[in-house]
């Protein structure tokens, strides 16, 4: 049933519009889509050309461990692109039966509706037309209230890991000005952000509200000079857990492997890898003067998109943060490699959305932490050298 209420958005989602069949890429490339069971028994057996009856028949697939929620999912073809995507990029659901028809997912996308407790509503970075709206701005995002209405599946409980005193919307958008802090390099920020996210967990495990209120007014704590950025060892130890991350991830993600490849490829060869990546990060800055207010955008998107760091996992903010880190590392060094050859915006925009792909649609967040931590991401220091990139 739609339902309009006042939900809380970035200032860009009034001026989002999807592209259509105009996309470089299909929002439904490489990940499969998930459908509930009412989603599921009703295109099983909604009233369609022949056509359309034979595409549906083939794609829908019920999970080995079905839920309401998560019941079936429409497989990818071998070629990664969905089954029931028209060769001019359009749904042939949404073409022939309209947009009711379409999958929850499908129906929504890029668009996130969240109901659970604050109402609040963003777009995901995956999609290259979000992206795009961050490539013609300088200011940073601001948040405000908008009228909307969403017909959404029934809720399926909302499970509260954290302890947030009842401030949990203000916690995190305060976490989210510390990222747009501009006085302070994108590196600063994020290990302000870090040493913020300490004091802030251990007043909520204390459940001092005075604490916590305290640290919500006062300004972001100082932190000590971080390393140089030149410095070989740091900046070569960062780069060895990046790439250990991305070989893995490669092996799982359809979406970034071309990207994860080429850039593997590119540091892998030749010239020493220090010497290589400062050669193309330094011709990246050079392209993209203004690539840290392109990071601000995307994070600060990522962290409102994802509830940043109270996502519904038993997971410490000491790891949520770490998952940050490891979103940062990854969109540095995949976006240096894949531009070191290019320099149109499209094929930022392009690299950015595919790395989203696999961090906005899968437990990405859930295992980075893990898997920084078995490259050698144990301490401070090693955070700091995964910031440097």
């Amino acid at each position: 049933m739609k339902e309009t209420h006042d939900y809380l958005v970035p200032d860009y989602y009034p001026d989002f519009a999807c592209k259509m069949g105009a996309c470089r890429t299909s929002c439904c490339e490489g990940w499969p889509i998930s459908l509930s069971m009412a989603d599921y028994f009703r295109l099983l057996g909604v009233n369609c050309r022949k056509s359309l009856r034979g595409k549906l028949d083939c794609a829908l697939h019920v999970l080995d461990r079905p839920t309401q929620e998560e019941y079936a999912r429409i497989q990818p073809r071998f070629d990664g692109n969905c089954p029931l995507r028209l060769e001019d990029g359009r749904c042939s659901i949404h073409a022939e039966l309209g947009e009711a028809a379409l999958s929850a997912v499908c129906r929504l996308y890029p668009r996130g509706p969240r109901a659970e407790g604050d109402y609040e509503c963003s777009c995901s970075n995956s999609c290259e037309a979000v992206i795009e709206l961050f490539l013609r701005r300088d200011a940073p995002l601001e948040f405000l209230l908008m009228p909307l209405t969403f017909d959404l599946p029934a809720p399926s409980g909302h499970t509260v890991f954290f302890e947030t005193v009842g401030r949990e919307q203000e916690i995190r958008l305060h976490f989210i000005r510390i990222l747009q802090d501009r006085a302070r390099s994108m590196p600063e920020r994020m290990l302000t952000l870090g040493l913020n996210l300490r004091e802030m967990e251990a007043a909520l495990d204390a459940r001092d509200a005075r604490k916590v209120d305290l640290l919500l007014r006062e300004t972001a704590p100082k932190i000590p000079p971080m390393p140089d950025s030149a410095g070989s060892a740091a900046l070569e130890c960062g780069l060895r857990m990046v790439e250990g991350m991305l070989e893995i991830l490669d092996a799982h993600s359809r979406s970034l492997r071309s990207y994860g490849e080429a850039a593997l490829a590119l540091f892998g060869q030749g010239l020493p890898l220090l010497s290589k990546y400062r050669t193309a990060r330094t011709r990246f800055e050079e392209i993209f003067p203004r690539w840290e207010i392109y990071f601000e955008h995307i994070l600060v998107n990522h962290m409102f998109f994802s509830r940043f760091p109270f996502q519904d996992r038993p997971e410490s903010l000491a790891d949520e943060f770490l998952a940050l880190c490891a979103v940062y590392a990854l969109l540095r060094f995949l976006c240096v490699g894949w531009m070191a050859d290019k320099q149109a915006e499209a094929n930022f925009v392009d690299v950015v959305s595919a790395a989203f792909r696999l961090i906005d649609h899968t437990e990405f967040d859930r295992y980075a932490s893990r898997l920084l931590r078995k490259l050698g991401c144990k301490t401070p220091e090693t955070i700091c050298d995964l910031l440097l990139l």
